[in-house]
């Protein structure tokens, strides 16, 4: 256990006899943790899904030469950024290849032009999908020591004029306000931590990501050049 009963009781009592502010101030940064333990635990669950199905979508896409049987089974993992990219790729191409009966090589160019586009764009909003969240861990690393450090200014603020009321300065009367003062910088450094820590491990898993979709978009445009228009393909 990391606190015993007593350093438990202790905690209490400062949180119990703080002031108004004291109290308002642990109560956003208590918020602030929650909140960004949900994002946290949300994210983790996010990449695992993504992981796991776009693992299983590179499978397929790699083994099956039938662009229409990749289309069709890149339906089952629409977490998979990889998937989303192959439909908006495919669903294009099909677009530009049924309306017309021949291609030449001018046209290539145009239909190859236009499916980098909405592949682009397909990345660019899974990124965002999967971006979600990681600038509020942001805001709650950088604001929450800050709001702490507030809290226990105040509260110093307040157990100084309690020792002008009183009259008296004696280490007895000065450390259980300073000691609740404190309190405040505790639980926003509590709050912020963790927050910076998910935020680097999920900007990490995040550029990952964006570097694999990278990867999958340059494999995906060859064998679209190899398939459709190297072996002359009229159509899909």
């Amino acid at each position: 256990m990391w606190f015993s009963q007593l350093d438990k009781s202790m905690i209490y009592q400062m949180i119990i006899h703080a002031g108004p502010m004291a109290k308002l101030v642990l109560i956003v940064l208590t918020l602030m943790s929650v909140f960004s333990w949900t994002v946290m635990i949300n994210r983790w669950l996010a990449f695992k899904k993504v992981n796991k199905q776009g693992r299983k979508f590179l499978e397929i896409f790699w083994r099956m030469n039938d662009f229409k049987l990749i289309f069709a089974n890149a339906r089952k993992y629409k977490k998979a950024p990889q998937a989303v990219i192959f439909q908006s790729a495919f669903s294009e191409l099909k677009k530009w290849t049924t309306n017309k009966s021949a291609l030449v090589p001018t046209d290539n160019k145009t239909i190859f032009e236009s499916c980098i586009e909405v592949m682009r764009k397909s990345s660019q909003n899974e990124y965002l999908r999967l971006r979600q969240g990681l600038g509020f861990l942001a805001t709650v690393g950088n604001t929450a020591p800050f709001i702490g450090l507030f809290g226990t200014v105040w509260g110093i603020m307040r157990a100084f004029h309690e020792i002008g009321l009183r009259g008296s300065a004696s280490l007895a009367d000065v450390a259980p306000g300073i000691s609740e003062a404190l309190i405040a910088t505790a639980f926003g450094l509590a709050a912020a931590i963790p927050a910076v820590i998910g935020y680097n491990h999920f900007t990490q898993r995040l550029y990952e990501q964006r570097t694999g979709m990278e990867m999958f978009m340059t494999d995906l445009l060859n064998r679209i050049k190899i398939t459709y228009w190297s072996k002359g393909h009229d159509g899909i």
